[in-house]
C-alpha cells in the first residue's frame, strides 16, 4: 500500500477496511484489511446508521429498525444488530438474541455468542451458560468457537456446580478447535485464550470447585502449550501479532489460575515478547513463583515495562525480608515510568531509612537542575514527607512556588503529609482548580474545621472536581456550621448549566443539603424534573425523607445528540486524528466508528472543532493507560453531555483507545491509551480507535504532556 501524507507525519495507509466489513467479523489486527477491498453499497451504510441510532437511545426511539436488520438479508447488518442487542444489556434480549446462533453466516453466530454475554453483564448467567455450552458440540467454525469459550469464560458464576460445568466447557471447546493452519487469524485460539484468561481471572478457576476444577483448568490451558512454546511458528502468514497475543493470553490463564511452577516461569522469562515475560513477572507478583530468582532478573530486563512490573513484584514479595536496596537502585532507572515506580514505592519505611531519605534527597535535588523533568522529584517530595515529614519544610514551600500547577499540586499533598498548614493555606488560593482542590484536601487532614471558611469559598468555584471536595470538607468537619443556602447556591448554578457531565458534583450537593439540613421543601421540588434521573431521584427521597410523604421523580431528558449518519459513517473510517504532543511529536489515532459509531464521531467533532487543543494528559499509569482531554486537567471535567457506551467484542490491546468513563453511559469526551494489554477492561470499557503511527510517543507521554494541537485527516 501507498503512504498518505498528513503534514509533518507519514502513515501507512494499510487500513483499508470498510466500516461494516470490519463490524462483521473481519479483524483489523490480523492482517484481514491489509488489501484493498471495495467499499460496501451506501444502503449498507444507512442500514448501520439506523442501527446506531436505536441503540444510542437505547429503546426510546423503539428497536424497529433493529428487529428489521435482524430479519434481513445483509449478514454484516445482522451482526451489527445483534450486537446492538447486546449492548442494551437488558436480560430480557437474550430470547431474541439466541436464535442467531443459528444463522448460516459465521459473522452473525459470533456476534450473537458476545451480544448474550453482554445482555447478562455481572447477572447470575442462569440458563446462558447452557445455552453457549450446548453449541460448542455443533459448531464448526473457529471463530464462534472463540467467540462461545470468551462469552463463557467471562459469566459470572455464583455456584461451583456452574463453574465445573464452564470449565468442562471450555475443555470442549479446546478440543473442538481445528489445527493451526484452519485457524485463520487464530481467530479460535485467541477467543479460548480469553476465556480461559477471564475464567481464571476472575477466580472462578482456582479453590471453588476443588481440585478436579483446578485440574480440568490446568488442561485446557495446556491446550495452549504448542502456541506458547512455538512463539508463533507454523501459522498463518499475516497471524504473528494474533499469535504472539494467543501466546500472551495462555501465560496470564496460567498466571491467574496460579497454575505456572517456577521452572517453567524461569524458561519464560527468557522470551523474545516482552509482554511474555511481564506476565511472569506478574505470577511472582500475585502468587510469588519463583520470586527469588525471577525478580531479580527481571529487574535489569531490558524493556522497562518488565521493570515495572518486577518492582511491583520486588515490594510484595521480597521487601518483607530483603530491604529496600533493589528499589532505592530503580530511582536511578534511564526510564521515567521505572523512577516513577520505585519513587512511589519509596513512599514507606525501609529498613535502611538514611539510605531511603539520602536517594529521595538526590531525586528531590534534581529539580535545581535548569530544565530538569519535575515529575521524579515532585513524587520524590511527596515520598520523603510520608516518612520524615519533619525535613521537608524549605523543599514544600519552594515547590508551592513553582510555575508549574501540577508541580504545586504535588507540593500540596507533601504539605498534607508534613502537616503544613500555612502552605496548605497559601495553595488553597491558587489560581488552579487542580491545586486548590489538592490543598483543600490537606487541609481536611491538617486543620479540620479551622479551615471551614476556605471549604465555604471554593463552593463559589466552576470546577466540579473542586467543588466536591469543598462539600465533603463542609460536611465533614463543619456539618453544623454550613449554611444550607450556600450549597442550594452552588447546586443551583451548576444545575443552569444543564451539563449531563457535572452530574456527580450536583449528586455530592444534593448529599450534603440533605446531611446538613434545614432546608425547605419548596427549594428541592424543582429537581424532581431535573434533567437527569440520578439527581432528581435523590431530590425525591430527600423531600420523602424530610416531609414524611411520598415524592416522585419526573425527569425531564435533555435532547439527546443526533447520531452520525450515512455519509457521516462513510466520513469516520477513512478519518484518523493527530494529537500533535508539543514537545514529543504526533500521535495517530484511526478512527473506529464499526466498534463505537458515536464516539468516534464525537473524539473527531473534538479535534475538528479544536476543543483538544491545549489540554493535557493528566493520568499516566505505568503499564496501564494515560488518560486525557478534561478541560481541567482532572476526572471530573469533561465536555457534555454524556455518551452512551459502545460496548464491543475488541479486545483492549496496547495502542487502543477508549472512552474515559465513571461508570454506565457516563462518557464525557476524556480518552484513555493502553499502554499494555488490559484485558480486564474488556466488555467494560468502550473502544473507538487505535494507535497507527506514533506509538513511541504515547510510550514518552508524562504528566502534564500536552496536546499543542488535534485535526482530523484523510487516512
Amino acid at each position: 500500500m501507498g503512504e498518505v501524507r498528513v503534514g509533518p507525519v507519514r502513515m501507512r495507509a494499510t487500513r483499508a477496511c470498510s466500516v461494516l466489513l470490519a463490524g462483521a467479523g473481519i479483524v483489523w489486527g490480523a492482517g484481514a484489511c491489509d488489501a484493498p477491498i471495495p467499499a460496501p453499497a451506501a444502503d449498507l451504510y444507512a442500514g448501520y446508521a439506523e442501527i446506531v441510532a436505536e441503540e444510542d437511545a437505547r429503546g426510546e426511539i423503539g428497536l424497529g429498525r433493529i428487529e428489521a436488520h435482524l430479519a434481513g438479508d445483509s449478514p454484516a447488518l445482522r451482526a451489527l444488530a445483534v450486537r446492538a442487542l447486546g449492548r442494551l444489556e437488558d436480560p430480557g434480549q437474550v430470547e431474541r438474541i439466541v436464535p442467531l446462533l443459528d444463522d448460516a453466516q459465521r459473522e452473525v453466530r459470533e456476534a450473537a455468542a458476545h451480544a448474550i454475554a453482554q445482555a447478562v453483564l455481572g447477572a447470575d448467567p442462569g440458563a446462558v451458560a447452557g445455552v453457549l455450552a450446548e453449541r460448542i458440540a455443533t459448531e464448526g467454525d473457529p471463530a464462534v468457537l472463540g467467540a462461545i469459550a470468551t462469552s463463557l469464560g467471562r459469566l459470572a458464576y455464583g455456584t461451583a456446580d456452574a463453574r465445573a460445568e464452564t470449565d468442562a466447557a471450555l475443555v470442549a471447546a479446546a478440543e473442538r478447535l481445528p489445527s493451526v493452519e484452519e485457524d485463520p487469524g487464530l481467530a479460535g485460539r485467541v477467543g479460548l485464550a480469553r476465556g480461559i484468561e477471564a475464567f481464571a481471572r476472575n477466580g472462578q478457576g482456582v479453590g471453588g470447585g476443588g481440585p478436579a476444577l483446578s485440574e480440568a483448568l490446568a488442561g485446557v490451558a495446556g491446550s495452549l502449550a504448542e502456541v506458547v512454546a512455538a512463539g508463533g511458528g507454523g501459522v498463518a502468514e499475516g497471524a504473528g501479532t494474533a499469535a504472539a497475543r494467543v501466546r500472551r493470553l495462555a501465560v496470564a490463564a496460567l498466571v491467574h489460575g496460579d497454575l505456572l511452577g517456577a521452572e517453567a516461569a524461569r524458561s519464560l522469562l527468557q522470551d523474545g515478547d516482552w509482554g511474555v515475560r511481564r506476565q511472569v513477572v506478574a505470577a511472582a507478583t500475585r502468587h510469588g513463583v519463583g520470586a527469588e530468582t525471577i525478580v531479580p532478573a527481571a529487574l535489569a530486563d531490558p524493556d522497562p515495562r518488565v521493570r515495572v512490573e518486577a518492582l511491583a513484584a520486588y515490594d510484595r514479595q521480597l521487601r518483607p525480608g530483603m530491604g529496600c536496596a533493589a528499589i532505592i537502585a530503580a530511582m536511578s532507572d534511564p526510564d521515567r515510568d521505572v523512577v516513577a515506580t520505585a519513587v512511589g514505592l519509596a513512599a514507606r519505611p525501609c529498613p535502611d531509612l538514611d539510605a531511603q531519605r539520602q536517594a529521595l534527597r538526590a531525586k528531590i535535588a534534581e529539580m535545581e537542575d535548569t530544565g530538569a523533568d519535575w515529575r521524579g522529584p515532585s513524587r520524590a517530595l511527596l515520598a520523603l514527607a510520608a516518612i520524615a515529614p519533619g525535613e521537608v519544610g524549605d523543599e514544600v514551600r519552594a515547590f508551592a512556588a513553582h510555575a508549574n500547577p501540577f508541580v504545586r499540586g504535588w507540593a500540596a499533598r507533601a504539605a498534607a503529609e508534613a502537616g503544613s498548614e500555612a502552605v496548605l493555606a497559601q495553595l488553597a488560593g491558587d489560581p488552579v482548580p487542580n491545586v486548590r482542590e489538592a490543598a483543600l484536601r490537606g487541609l481536611g487532614v491538617v486543620a479540620g474545621a479551622r479551615a471551614r471558611d476556605t471549604y465555604l469559598a471554593q463552593l463559589d468555584a466552576d470546577d466540579p472536581q473542586l467543588v466536591m471536595t469543598a462539600t465533603r470538607q463542609l460536611v465533614e468537619h463543619a456539618a453544623a456550621d454550613t449554611p444550607v443556602d450556600a450549597l442550594l447556591a452552588a447546586l443551583a448554578r451548576f444545575t443552569a448549566r444543564q451539563r449531563e457531565t457535572e452530574r456527580d458534583v450536583r449528586v455530592a450537593l444534593l448529599e450534603a443539603v440533605g446531611a446538613v439540613g434545614g432546608f425547605e421543601s419548596d427549594a428541592l421540588t424543582p429537581y424532581l424534573t431535573d434533567f437527569d434521573p440520578a439527581v432528581a431521584n435523590r431530590a425525591a427521597a430527600l423531600l420523602t425523607e424530610a416531609t414524611g410523604s411520598a415524592h416522585q421523580a419526573a425527569p425531564q431528558p435533555l435532547p439527546r445528540s443526533p447520531t452520525p449518519d450515512a455519509a457521516r459513517l462513510a466520513e469516520l473510517e477513512r478519518s484518523a486524528v493527530v494529537l500533535h504532543m508539543s514537545g514529543l511529536g504526533p500521535i495517530v489515532v484511526a478512527l473506529r466508528p464499526d466498534l463505537a459509531a458515536a464516539n468516534a464521531d464525537r473524539f473527531a467533532r473534538l479535534a475538528a472543532t479544536g476543543a483538544l487543543d491545549g489540554r493535557t494528559f493528566h493520568r499516566v499509569e505505568p503499564n496501564f493507560v494515560i488518560q486525557g482531554g478534561s478541560a481541567n486537567a482532572n476526572e471530573y471535567s469533561g465536555e457534555g453531555p454524556y455518551s452512551r457506551d459502545e460496548i464491543s467484542s475488541q479486545q483492549h490491546w496496547r495502542g487502543t483507545v477508549g472512552l474515559s468513563t465513571r461508570g454506565r453511559d457516563t462518557g464525557d469526551g476524556q480518552m484513555f491509551v493502553n499502554l499494555a494489554d488490559n484485558l480486564r477492561l474488556d466488555f467494560n470499557y468502550t473502544i473507538y480507535g487505535e494507535v497507527v503511527e506514533g506509538m513511541e510517543i504515547v510510550d514518552a507521554v508524562q504528566e502534564g504532556a500536552v496536546i499543542e494541537r488535534a485535526e482530523v485527516v484523510p487516512r
